[in-house]
């Protein structure tokens, strides 16, 4: 499944207390996600080839787009999303450079 692409003005962000840290949320259509990064916008692209690598893996991944930043976003059902949350050096955004 590819990553779902959304105008970051069409979602609800809050904020929730997971594992001792405060988290960035998102509701999008009834789901709730939490963000794994947040970017530059010149690196959209880059982040979207990122997000369809991760997604092959089945994890259902959002890219939110605001005028100046980017953010990537893991659904809260999955647990590799969990484990994300858990131990965040699980996923090192700067491997993913050479795609």
């Amino acid at each position: 499944m590819l990553p779902l692409v959304i105008n970051e003005k069409q979602v609800f962000i809050f904020k929730f207390w997971f594992d001792g840290r405060i988290q960035n949320g998102m509701h999008f259509q009834n789901d709730l996600f939490c963000q794994i990064g947040m970017f530059d916008i010149g690196e959209r692209s880059r982040i979207y080839q990122i997000a369809c690598k991760l997604a092959q893996t089945g994890t259902l991944l959002a890219i939110t787009c605001s005028d100046t930043t980017c953010r990537l976003w893991g659904n809260l059902r999955d647990e590799t999303v969990k484990q994300l949350l858990v131990n965040p050096s699980l996923l090192k955004i700067e491997s993913f450079a050479r795609l």
